[in-house]
C-alpha cells in the first residue's frame, strides 16, 4: 500500500475475505475523507482474488474506474487506486516483510475537507388553471358550473401541498433531501446538536453520519472523524504510552488557516463535548507555516 508515493504498509492476503475502509474495523483501513467507511472488499474465489466495489464512494483499476458491485479478478501487479491510497497486487508464497516505520514528518500538515455547496432549493410554482381537478369526483351536472369550479380551486390549492408532502414525507429525514431549518432538529434526535454557525452542507453532513459518529464515540478514530466533520480539516491526535488517558489533539489556528466558519473557542467546545469524561486532553493550535 503506498500513500503520497511511499510504501506504507504491506498486508498478507491469508484470509478469504478482506474489507477496505475508513474505518478501523476494516481489514484494511484507509484513514483519509475521501475513503467511505465500506469502500471495497477482496475476496478469494475459485483460488483467485477479485476486487468489488461497493458503491460507496469511488474506486479505480489501472486508472478505469469500477462499477459498482461488479466483482473484477486481481492479476498480478494490478494497481488499485481508492482516494489518495494506491494498492498494488503481488501474489507470492512467501511472506512479505513489513516495511519500516516511516520517519515522522519534519513539518505538520491538515488535510481539509471539502464541502459539497449547499443544495439548491426548489419552490413549488402555484398551478393555474381555470377549475379545479375536484370536479372529477362529483356528477358530471356540477361540472357545468363555472362558479363551483373556481370556488373548489380554493380548497385544492390549500390541501394538495399538503398532500404531496405527505405522499414524499421520507424527503424530510433524509440528510441530504431535508430542509436546512430542519437539520439541527434531526440532530438533536442522537444528541448530536451541531454548531449553529456551521454551514449547510457541514450540517448534511454531521446528520449522515450521525450513527457512525455515535458508534465510534470515545475512540482516538471517532474523535479524528468528529473534528473533521466540525472543523474542516483532518487533526492529529497523539497518544503518549507513558501518559495513559492524556491525548493531545493538534490542529491548525482557524484564523492564518482560513477557517471562516470556525474559530478556537468552537474548537474547544467541539472536542470537549465528544471526548471522554476520563480522558485528560490539551488541545495544541498550530500556526500556519510562514510564507516564502
Amino acid at each position: 500500500m503506498q500513500y503520497q508515493g511511499e510504501t506504507v504498509r504491506v498486508l498478507n492476503l491469508e484470509m478469504s475475505l478482506l474489507s477496505v475502509g475508513r474505518t478501523p474495523d476494516n481489514g484494511l483501513a484507509l484513514r483519509d475523507p475521501s475513503v467511505a467507511i465500506r469502500h471495497a472488499e477482496v475476496r478469494l474465489l475459485s483460488g483467485q482474488f477479485v476486487i468489488t466495489d461497493l458503491g460507496n464512494g469511488e474506486t479505480y483499476m489501472a486508472g478505469r474506474r469500477l462499477m459498482p458491485f461488479q466483482p473484477q479478478v486481481l492479476a498480478e501487479g494490478t494497481l488499485i487506486q481508492i482516494g489518495p491510497y494506491v494498492l498494488a497486487y503481488a501474489p507470492g508464497e512467501d511472506a512479505l516483510p513489513e516495511p519500516p516505520e516511516p520517519e515522522p514528518l519534519p513539518e505538520l500538515t491538515f488535510t481539509a475537507l471539502p464541502l459539497a455547496p449547499a443544495r439548491t432549493p426548489w419552490p413549488a410554482k402555484p398551478e393555474t388553471k381555470p377549475a379545479s381537478a375536484y370536479l372529477d369526483y362529483l356528477p358530471a351536472l356540477f361540472t357545468e358550473s363555472d362558479f363551483l369550479g373556481r370556488y373548489l380551486l380554493i380548497f385544492e390549492t390549500l390541501w394538495e401541498p399538503l398532500q404531496r408532502r405527505q405522499e414524499h414525507i421520507e424527503m424530510y429525514f433524509a440528510p441530504g433531501t431535508a430542509p436546512a431549518e430542519l437539520l439541527d432538529w434531526l440532530s438533536s434526535w442522537l444528541g448530536l446538536a451541531p454548531d449553529p454557525h456551521w454551514p449547510e452542507s457541514r450540517k448534511r453532513l454531521w446528520v449522515r453520519e450521525a450513527m457512525s459518529l455515535l458508534r465510534w464515540r470515545g475512540t482516538p478514530y471517532g474523535l479524528r472523524r468528529i473534528v473533521e466533520l466540525g472543523c474542516g480539516v483532518t487533526p492529529q491526535i497523539e497518544e503518549d504510552p507513558a501518559r495513559p488517558y492524556h491525548v493531545r489533539v493538534l490542529l491548525p489556528d482557524p484564523e492564518p488557516a482560513g477557517l471562516t466558519d470556525v474559530t478556537r473557542d468552537s474548537a474547544r467546545q467541539l472536542v470537549a463535548r465528544h471526548m471522554p469524561a476520563h480522558v485528560v486532553y490539551e488541545i495544541v493550535f498550530v500556526p500556519a507555516p510562514a510564507a516564502d
